[in-house]
């Protein structure tokens, strides 16, 4: 069986890029045959099994001017697929590239699926504050996947807004087993980042954020919240590191002085290294599917302190407690629990050992054996 999966995002700094380059590495680690089909003139990752095709054009997204869109030449795309000619194709995302794959598949006679990775609605609604442009959105999303025999998805937490916003059969919902590389992301890479050079003593502790750094992450909140935290306890040793790019990256140099600082997107084994030498990890977004960065901190033994809204709440261990789940609206709390982590050396490195315990049943092999099983059955049915 041979898959085509199509995705408009494939080597951006989301959660949603390494998925698909995960599942690209594994489909040939594993001898099975994923090709993924992407166009952008954005960095993309080098593989056989990863086809970029240049963009007839591109622009800001409206409303979120951090994602492109980019126009993808369908006769270019259609007689690539007409020559790799799949057994199925699977759609990554709704944009450009995923509404091409959409029409191709129904054009070719082709089986296709897709995976729910990116709450769009949401995001308008938190960029725009319009309830209006979110029902829109909601019911341009139902349009797009309402013949779809299977819709995969990140978290149980989604699976009733998938039911309730885009009227999805739940029948036809499956989770993905979470799972990251726990050879990429591992405390093997501790100790390799000079902090010296970011403005950083060595010896501080560091809160840690990886993502978009825009206002649908929740980064607004973020650094009010951590800028009273530092003036509050009067500066005390302890800093907090942005790894990402996005509109509110100006916002968040201005915090210099409040012990903020942004580093900018980083990649493979530099971000491997940043992760595994912070102390604990921070992710306040309320939109996000799963919150794959949160798998990555945690196998880098990190505690984390995330929202109560969401995927990312599922993946904290709460058996052997490997961070903070809390209401966004308790800025106190959240608070509370950096000072708590900030003070406690001890807590810190448990929780981490936690957590590092808990991710490690989360092997991304899993997720893949598991994705690729979700593919034959509809296959086998077709």
């Amino acid at each position: 069986m041979r898959i085509c999966l199509f995705t408009d995002t494939i080597g951006d700094l989301n959660g949603v890029s390494r998925f698909i380059q995960d599942m690209a590495e594994q489909s040939l680690l594993h001898d099975l045959d994923i090709q993924v089909i992407s166009s952008t003139a954005k960095y993309c990752p080098k593989a056989v099994n990863i086809h970029n095709f240049k963009p007839l054009f591109k622009c800001p997204m409206p409303f979120y001017k951090d994602l492109d869109i980019a126009i993808p030449c369908k006769k270019i795309i259609k007689n690539k697929i007409k020559e790799l000619n799949p057994d199925m194709i699977h759609i990554s995302t709704p944009g450009a590239v995923g509404f091409l794959g959409l029409k191709i598949a129904k054009e070719l006679n082709i089986p296709y699926t897709g995976t729910y990775h990116t709450d769009f609605p949401a995001y308008i609604k938190d960029n725009t504050g319009s309830k209006s442009l979110k029902k829109l959105t909601d019911k341009i999303m139902a349009n797009f996947y309402k013949d779809f025999k299977l819709l995969l998805s990140r978290s149980k937490e989604y699976i009733e807004i998938l039911n309730r916003d885009l009227d999805f059969d739940p029948g036809n919902i499956k989770i993905i087993k979470p799972g990251t590389n726990l050879d990429k992301f591992n405390p093997k890479y501790k100790g390799h980042i000079n902090w010296e050079k970011f403005g950083i003593p060595k010896d501080a502790v560091k809160a840690l954020y990886v993502g978009r750094i825009t206002k649908e992450k929740n980064i607004p909140f973020l650094l009010k919240m951590w800028e009273e935290y530092i003036k509050e306890k009067n500066f005390p040793d302890i800093y907090l590191i942005l790894i990402g790019e996005g509109n509110l990256k100006t916002k968040a140099k201005e915090l210099y002085n409040s012990n903020i600082r942004f580093i900018g997107p980083v990649i493979g084994e530099k971000l491997s290294q940043f992760y595994a030498s912070s102390d604990f990890f921070i992710f306040p977004s309320l939109t996000d599917t799963l919150g794959q960065v949160v798998m990555e901190s945690q196998a880098s033994a990190l505690p984390v302190i995330v929202s109560d809204k969401g995927g990312p709440q599922g993946l904290v261990n709460k058996e052997k407690p490997s961070g903070f789940i809390i209401d966004p609206k308790e800025i106190s709390k959240w608070k509370d629990a950096v000072d708590t982590l900030y003070k406690d050396k001890q807590l810190r490195q448990q929780m981490g050992q936690n957590a590092l315990e808990g991710i490690s049943k989360l092997p991304i092999e899993d997720s893949f054996e598991q994705f690729w099983k979700y593919q034959k059955e509809i296959y086998d049915k077709a």
